[in-house]
């Protein structure tokens, strides 16, 4: 039945908007996506409103419009929200935490145990949440909104403050940070030489006379400038010798004389007198080239683990039925640097990128089968896209080294736009689900799960989060690596 009339829920509205004052409200347009509006229409009724106050009473079954957090229970506080979204009064939804790791890479990479950690509202000089780093270097700061940019601030006695742009909370999953590198004030007034290579993610070549513009902090896409750009040589690599030490954040740049397009980001350390940060920092972007409407994900990791496998799966084609996917046939492609292109007969991968709208749907661009060798990076390109979800993972294929300690970054590109970028979470496991994409939809995941290694990534053994459709035995991947 239904709980109330309309009498009685004018009752209860009232006793829910006596509850909604001071934290729960904040100014229209800066707030997160409206909770309770179920019907999509950027706007929530009357109707709505009584549906949220019954699933709160579990007089009907739980919705993700209302359930803001995830928790597969709708709050007061999501009642709330609800009835604010209805008057017209948006509410900031609480997000996952923001994690990383902070360490001190003068003193092998001690962690930077007891540090602070402050997030700011972007625009405002008022901490939002605060933390403190852990005596294993990692933090956890909590109480951000879903959707709302901010910038943290790490600070540690007898240690130069660094800051780190761009973050924005998300409701599915924890915000994970690349790794924040403190400087001791004692070299702060010393530079360092720091060199590395550009390359197109499409084919891992240099990119040549490309411009590198360099700011402080991570994630620093404007502002102020530090003096000195560098350009790229014929193989594309860069230097700049006398860096003062810190942390920046490289913007890349092409330019044909007349228009400069940025093709991405990334982050660069100047640590004097440690040659591990300083040499071989290498990008790997998307150049964009006949690819404006398509999707590029790109891998990269450090030195260890030698081999870092990406999957993709995703829709198959119309009277596709065919999978690589173990011995029962699943209505989802894999591919990865076994199965390389689908549809599996469509293309020859490794060439030159084929054009949306011929045969090819996707495909893996390059494979690395031993990063500290090569030092390249691993790229997955969604040329045409179907409607459904597209699932990446990273799956550790190597004996030796960990995924959580690799270092890895994912960056997904729409042609030579950086839509996100996902670090590795540390966490155990071999295989982690990176993200999700349906339409223009972007969901984080973040899970770390366990597999036998000879089953690849294929998750059939089944763990929190992971779709029915994918628990299945993929096909082994056996590579030979020469040992070094």
């Amino acid at each position: 039945m239904k709980l109330c009339s309309a009498t009685n829920l004018i009752k209860i509205l009232a006793i829910v908007l006596a509850l909604c004052a001071g934290s729960w409200l904040c100014p229209g347009a800066a707030c997160a996506t409206l909770t309770g509006d179920c019907d999509g229409d950027s706007a929530v009724g009357i109707a709505e409103v009584q549906s949220a106050i019954n699933m709160y009473l579990g007089l009907k079954p739980v919705a993700s419009c209302v359930d803001a957090d995830g928790s597969t229970t709708v709050t007061i506080a999501e009642v709330q929200q609800s009835v604010n979204g209805f008057l017209g009064l948006a509410v900031a939804v609480s997000a996952r935490p923001v994690t990383g790791l902070v360490k001190d890479p003068v003193n092998g990479d001690a962690p930077a145990a007891g540090a602070t950690v402050k997030a700011y509202l972007t625009g405002s000089a008022t901490p939002a949440a605060t933390a403190t780093v852990q005596a294993s270097g990692s933090f956890s700061i909590t109480g951000l909104s879903e959707g709302r940019s901010y910038h943290l601030v790490f600070s540690r006695t007898g240690y130069g403050d660094v800051s780190y742009y761009g973050i924005t909370p998300s409701l599915t999953a924890d915000t994970v940070l690349e790794p924040v590198l403190l400087l001791p004030v004692a070299t702060l007034s010393q530079t360092a030489a720091v060199n590395g290579y550009l390359k197109n993610a499409a084919d891992n070549k240099g990119l040549p006379y490309v411009t590198l513009m360099f700011r402080a902090g991570i994630g620093a896409t404007s502002g102020e400038l530090v003096p000195q750009t560098k350009s790229t040589d014929s193989t594309g690599y860069w230097s700049r010798g006398y860096f003062p030490a810190g942390c920046y954040t490289a913007e890349v740049i092409s330019s044909d004389g007349s228009t400069q397009t940025t093709l991405g980001y990334f982050t660069v350390y100047s640590v004097p007198g440690v040659s591990a940060y300083n040499n071989s920092q290498d990008c790997a972007v998307a150049t964009g080239t006949a690819l404006a409407d398509s999707y590029r994900a790109v891998l990269s990791w450090g030195n260890t683990p030698q081999d870092l496998d990406l999957h993709l799966t995703g829709p198959l084609a119309p009277g596709d039925t065919t999978t690589t996917i173990g011995v029962s046939e699943t209505p989802r492609f894999h591919i990865d640097s076994l199965q390389t292109v689908y549809p599996y007969d469509s293309g020859v991968p490794f060439s030159s990128p084929t054009l949306t709208g011929a045969a090819t749907d996707a495909y893996l661009d390059i494979d690395q089968a031993d990063h500290g060798r090569d030092n390249g990076s691993e790229t997955m390109t969604i040329l045409a896209q179907r409607s459904g979800i597209y699932r990446f993972y990273v799956y550790n294929n190597s004996a030796s080294g960990t995924l959580s300690g690799s270092g890895a970054q994912l960056k997904l590109y729409k042609g030579a736009v950086l839509l996100k970028s996902f670090t590795v979470p540390a966490q155990a496991g071999n295989t982690w689900h990176v993200f999700d994409l349906d339409g223009a939809a972007i969901t984080t995941v973040n899970t770390m799960t366990s597999v036998a290694a000879d089953q690849t990534y294929n998750l059939a053994r089944t763990a929190p989060g992971n779709p029915l459709e994918e628990l299945r035995l993929f096909k082994p991947i056996v590579k030979t690596i020469t040992p070094r």
